[in-house]
Parts: structure tokens; sequence; C-alpha cells
């Protein structure tokens, strides 16, 4: 059984999305309006797609009807009518990345089922443009979004622990390295909540592996991630009293790759 998301769970997370929009943002526009004086080139007629080179992947990765459906459904409310930001219309939204980009096409994509697979396609992309372009911050979020989707559609992913799982586990992996990129563009404010480590531990706790599941929360704890930490421990550690027979951790952090 996968931990489930209450529609407050689900807010924040779309929340952390958009926040890290508002950060990458920040750093990132002044040097991107020098780069487009540099280039001297008209983005505006090749869409935010174009933009960060993605149209070969977007014409060879979806049919017409996708991605038709994908620009429709892209398209924020406020925007004028028939935009089309992805491929034709830059300028219109503001992406600083090509991973943000994608995130947030993704996480639009996510809220029907029938459209669980195009959104893991996009975020599939999305983690390869950000692991090419050392973005950090783009690493983060991707897995957020991706431990997102699969726990939402869990019944329609036949693989979802195990996709769940993996995503938890590039993000815990990436936490020291996202904990200091956001400690320097908001250094007057905690770090929010680390999904990778809420879910995985959520995860083995269900399945009885109670001391991998302490140690994840204390590593969570000990790094300054936001969360309920020494509640969760306390917890725990009283199921692990009264069983009295402790499960031994398979490793230090007690997850491992999928």
């Amino acid at each position: 059984m996968i931990w489930d998301f209450s529609d407050g769970d689900l807010a924040f997370s779309a929340g952390l999305v958009k926040f890290y929009l508002d950060v990458t943002r920040r750093e990132t526009r002044a040097d991107m309006r020098i780069l487009d004086k540099i280039l001297s080139r008209n983005h505006q007629s090749t869409g935010e797609l174009g933009y960060f080179g993605l149209t070969g992947w977007w014409t060879s990765s979806f049919s017409a009807a996708e991605r038709s459906y994908m620009e429709e459904t892209f398209c924020a409310a406020g925007l004028p009518a028939r935009a089309k930001p992805l491929t034709r219309d830059r300028g219109l939204v503001n992406y600083p990345t090509a991973a943000s980009l994608l995130t947030v096409l993704a996480d639009r994509l996510s809220e029907k089922v029938e459209d669980r697979g195009l959104a893991a396609k996009v975020l599939v992309q999305a983690e390869e443009r950000a692991m090419a372009e050392g973005d950090v911050l783009g690493r983060y979020f991707v897995y957020h979004q991706m431990i997102r989707l699969y726990s939402k559609w869990k019944s329609e992913f036949p693989n979802a622990v195990d996709l769940i799982f993996a995503a938890c586990h590039k993000q815990i992996a990436l936490a020291s390295d996202a904990a200091r990129a956001l400690r320097k563009l908001r250094p007057d404010k905690p770090l929010p909540t680390h999904l990778g480590y809420v879910q995985a531990s959520a995860l083995l706790e269900q399945e009885g592996r109670l001391e991998p599941a302490i140690d994840l929360c204390k590593q969570a704890e000990a790094e300054g991630w936001g969360g309920n930490w020494p509640w969760r421990i306390q917890r725990m550690a009283r199921k692990v009293y009264e069983r009295g027979n402790p499960v031994k951790s398979v490793s230090s952090s007690g997850i491992t790759p999928v």
C-alpha cells in the first residue's frame, strides 16, 4: 500500500513547483536577457520549446493530436485566445530553464488519469535536460513531480511502487546539493519539506521496514529539511519497541536504487 496525498499535500506540492519557477527566474532572468542580446535572434516565432531546442524531441515523441492537446492543456488562464506559448508565442510566459518548462507542462498533464503517460514522458525529458545542464534545482523538482505523478495515479501504474522508490532515491541522493542551492537563493528561509524523504520513509514503514524508515527521517532532520521528523521517528520507534524484533537496515539509508 502506498501513502496517499491529501488535497492539502497536493496543493503544497504544486506550490513547490511554482516556488521553483520563482527562485530560478530571479537567478537567471538577467543572464537570459544578456544572452538574447548576444544571439540577436527572434525567439518569438519558435515558442518556448524552440527556444530551448526541444522542437525535435516534441515532434518525434508525440503525434500531431497529442501535441495539439498538450498545447491546449498547457495554456494557463489569462493568456490570449488561441495562444500557443509552447510552439509559437514565446514571451507570454517566462521559464528560465528547459527543466522548469517541462516540469510545469508535466504538472498540468498530471490532473487527468488519461494524461499520465504523456506526463511521464515529459518528465523523462525534463530529467535528461536538467542533468545535461547541471540544473540541480531542476532535477530536484523533476523528481518531486515524478513522485507526485506516480503516487496520485498509483492504481494505474502497474509498477508504481518501484517508480516512486526510484524517484525518491534520486531526490534523496541530490538532497545536500539541493539544500545548498535553496539556501543560497533564500538564505533567510527554512528548507521546504523534502517529498522524497517523506514518501520513501512512509513506504518503508508500510512494508514493516521500520529501522530504515527511521534512518531516513533522521537523515532528513539532520540536513534541515522541513517536516515533523521527531514525531515520525518517535512513532516508528514505538512500533519497533512493541514488536520487539527490529528489522536490520539493508544499507545506511534503507533505500537502494531500483
